[in-house]
């Protein structure tokens, strides 16, 4: 039996079909690539046997893209659908939204597909067990990304993007524009001097984190609190920003590069993303989640995982991947409770700045700072994190409450 992925290409252009068959042939040995020119072809094809991926067309005559995503999505709820389009009408968007996991625009280069389509892969390893499968086929809908993201997201597609350009998209939304700035001069991003202004934003930052902080800020903004009062908004939103923030300071004192840097920042602001999915879609069951943790002092994802059969990692890292987000930030987030290697990926250095929050930064008497029984405080990350520590301690201007973990702390933390 095959084990290779399959991924079938919908469009009922021939021309397109053979241009993705041609930049994709190198990917054949991986990928088991299926080719259809119409909806009705695709369903044959998946009565056959159903496929991982499906990429398909939104503008076709008869079945239109739209209609074929939805049944995939009704009869084979596992399979991942991606819609490649060129420009299409807010009709169209509005009548595929919810059967779509992710829009990648044309055109669109060999490499970007392959990192979408891998990307969100990458979501469904981390996602393999039959629990979660179940999780996803309750939730209707997930979270859509705004327009100025995806605005952005084909502004970064060109060859020489415009900062410019990109500045004046997102100002386009002023509430967004005063979310992001008001966030980024919080002292929990870190930032040495006072920033006024998007462009001045996007300069210090970068692309790649300004636009991690518009997914996060539209997925903070879209949940509504009313359902679950004693779940704190604020505090997981300020705890993101922190592990965010320590991510990048460790990334920075190893000398990293400027993508792992970024990516380890991206990963840390959006790494307990899944807590909003877990609390809008299941706020009975995560009542009794947070019970657990108050009664019994249990860490909140090992509470999850009696309730749910799973973590909000790994519901995070499912959604991150079918965004389309790079696989080692999907990693990052899926993996950041469990990871226990000392080789400076962006799955430890989220892991360990997560730890390094729990255990450094005191928010009351009662606060619940989890043990993390982690083999990386055993080798040589045991003698780092007192580094670490210090130098967060030294060089975060307005950071308050910071505990820096000395030796007799790191050996409590040790197995």
């Amino acid at each position: 039996m095959s084990s290779k992925i399959r991924v079938i290409f919908v469009d009922d252009e021939p021309k397109a079909l053979g241009a993705i068959r041609r930049m994709l042939r190198f990917k054949m040995s991986d990928w088991d690539l299926a080719f259809a020119e119409s909806g009705a072809d695709a369903l044959a094809l998946f009565a056959e046997k159903p496929f991982d991926v499906i990429v398909s067309d939104i503008r076709m005559p008869e079945m239109d893209g739209a209609e074929l995503l939805r049944r995939v999505k009704e009869d084979y709820h596992k399979t991942i659908r991606i819609a490649l389009s060129g420009q299409v009408g807010l009709s169209e968007v509005v009548r595929s939204i919810r059967s779509v996991h992710q829009y990648i625009s044309k055109p669109c280069d060999a490499g970007d597909l392959i990192a979408k389509i891998e990307g969100a892969l990458k979501s469904r390893e981390i996602l393999s067990d039959s629990t979660m499968q179940e999780l996803v086929a309750e939730i209707e809908t997930l979270p859509v990304l705004p327009h100025v993201f995806k605005s952005i997201e084909e502004e970064l597609a060109r060859q020489e993007p415009s900062i410019k350009k990109i500045a004046e998209l997102i100002s386009m939304d002023v509430g967004l524009v005063a979310k992001i700035l008001k966030l980024i001069n919080s002292p929990y991003f870190g930032l040495p001097t006072q920033v006024d202004s998007i462009f001045q934003a996007i300069t210090m930052l970068g692309l790649d984190t300004i636009s991690s902080l518009i997914v996060g800020t539209h997925l903070f903004s879209m949940y509504d609190g009313k359902s679950m009062p004693d779940f704190s908004l604020t505090m997981l939103w300020e705890h993101s920003f922190r592990v965010s923030n320590i991510a990048r300071i460790i990334a920075e004192y190893e000398g990293l590069d400027k993508a792992t840097i970024v990516q380890a920042r991206m990963a840390g602001l959006l790494h307990d993303v899944g807590k909003l999915i877990l609390v809008s879609y299941f706020p009975e069951q995560y009542h009794e989640v947070l019970n657990i943790v108050s009664k019994e002092r249990k860490s909140v994802h090992s509470a999850e995982f009696e309730v749910f059969g799973t973590t909000h990692a790994q519901v995070g890292a499912y959604l991150m991947g079918l965004w389309g987000m790079a696989g080692e930030v999907v990693y990052g987030i899926g993996y950041h409770h469990s990871y226990d290697e000392y080789d400076m990926s962006i799955s430890m250095l989220v892991s360990m700045a997560n730890m390094i929050d729990h255990q450094c930064i005191i928010i009351h008497e009662d606060y619940n700072r989890f043990v993390l029984n982690n083999s990386v405080l055993r080798g040589q990350g045991g003698k780092k994190i007192e580094e670490w520590t210090s130098h967060i301690a030294k060089n975060w201007d307005g950071i308050v409450q910071f505990n820096v973990l000395d030796k007799d702390m790191i050996n409590l933390l040790r197995e």
